[in-house]
């Protein structure tokens, strides 16, 4: 044959092959819906994912699936079971579609599990301290769930009561507990810690999937900032808090969500040291987005970074890891408590003050706790 005819024959192939491919394509995502408010609402989220999500490497993927799974239901209410197949591919346990009160997600397994804690979970709803050893304040805050931002103030209030209940010039070092904090808003319990976190500092942010800065934590002379926006807190504490005092941050696999972002505020602070297990690993910012009247989809837009811009895209590994050994009931035999105890020991003796008994912990208690 003649080579010029060859070649010809050739191109004329691939660009037959390359037009099968673009129809194919755009038959996938264009097909005919039974239903045009199904189309609408599956061509809604796909937008949104597009738009928002850090998961988007299986987009297309997922496009293809979701259409082609989605053509032939009759209403949305069919549609929406899809979605937990979506958030599987798009590898993100945080997000979830939100229709007509329920919720259609990924559940993540927690691979690490305690037996302890989880069967405390639902036990522990308040703020908890206590004084031990005369020296050091014992500060647990649970999860929350005011999505609606209508607790801030009194979870904020709540923290700094607790505080101002402990504190005295004869607190030398505190422990935060944070095992028991499975999320919710974390703005209200950074603001009743802020004295903890630091004055005149950046503390962490967020960062896109461009690792681009989509927001600053920040204390500037005393006022907490978070994305620029102000938080003021309506209580004050009544004993200042020492510039860099000693402090460890107890984390267990349950502690996610917010209660990440708060161990991160501490993470790169001066005499700080986080104790316990791997937390959950809900390391994401999420941000809900409406479809319609009757859904919304919550996506994760964004990672987290430390004040030293450390991106946190899985789980916090603490400094010192103590797996198990935990008792809520009885802190002088916590073994997180313990170690602790341990680490603040060299700090509070350099003050002079010898009396602290590492083995057996003596437990004041100094406060109830109050209901938000």
């Amino acid at each position: 044959m003649n080579p010029i005819k060859r070649y010809k024959n050739s191109m004329m192939t691939r660009l037959l092959l390359l037009l099968l491919f673009l129809f194919s394509s755009r038959y996938a995502f264009s097909q005919t819906f039974k239903n045009d408010n199904v189309k609408s609402f599956v061509d809604k989220s796909i937008e949104l994912i597009s738009a928002n999500s850090i998961h988007k490497e299986k987009l297309e993927v997922i496009k293809r699936e979701l259409y082609n799974k989605a053509q032939n239901l009759n209403s949305i209410d069919e549609a929406a079971i899809l979605y937990e197949a979506v958030f599987r591919q798009l590898n993100d346990y945080h997000g979830g579609l939100k229709y007509k009160g329920k919720t259609y997600g990924w559940n993540h397994p927690n691979i690490i599990t305690n037996v302890y804690l989880k069967n405390r979970l639902n036990r522990e709803k308040c703020t908890f301290s206590e004084v031990i050893d005369h020296k050091v304040g014992y500060l647990r805050i649970v999860g929350n769930s005011d999505f609606a931002f209508k607790k801030v103030d009194s979870i904020a209030d709540d923290i700094v009561a607790h505080i101002n209940r402990i504190n005295s010039a004869e607190i030398k070092g505190w422990i935060i507990d944070l095992r028991l904090n499975t999320g919710g808003n974390m703005y209200p319990i950074l603001l009743g810690l802020q004295e903890f976190i630091g004055n005149n500092v950046h503390f962490g942010g967020f960062r896109d999937a461009g690792n681009q800065s989509t927001g600053e934590w920040e204390i500037k002379a005393g006022k907490l900032l978070i994305d620029g926006n102000m938080l003021d807190r309506k209580s004050a504490l009544i004993y200042p808090i020492a510039n860099d005092i000693p402090l460890v941050v107890l984390t267990s696999c349950y502690t996610a969500s917010a209660g990440e972002m708060v161990a991160i505020s501490f993470i790169g602070r001066k005499n700080t040291f986080i104790v316990g297990e791997k937390t959950a690993n809900y390391t994401t910012a999420v941000q809900g987005f409406k479809i319609n009247d009757h859904a919304g989809i919550n996506l994760s837009t964004d990672y987290v970074v430390d004040r030293n811009l450390k991106v946190y895209k899985s789980s916090i590994s603490p400094d010192f890891e103590v797996v198990g050994g935990d008792n809520l009931t009885a802190l002088e035999k916590d073994r997180k408590i313990i170690k602790a105890l341990e680490l603040l020991g060299p700090f509070i003796l350099r003050t002079g003050l010898s009396d602290i008994n590492l083995g057996t912990p003596q437990i004041d208690v100094f406060a109830k706790t109050l209901e938000w």
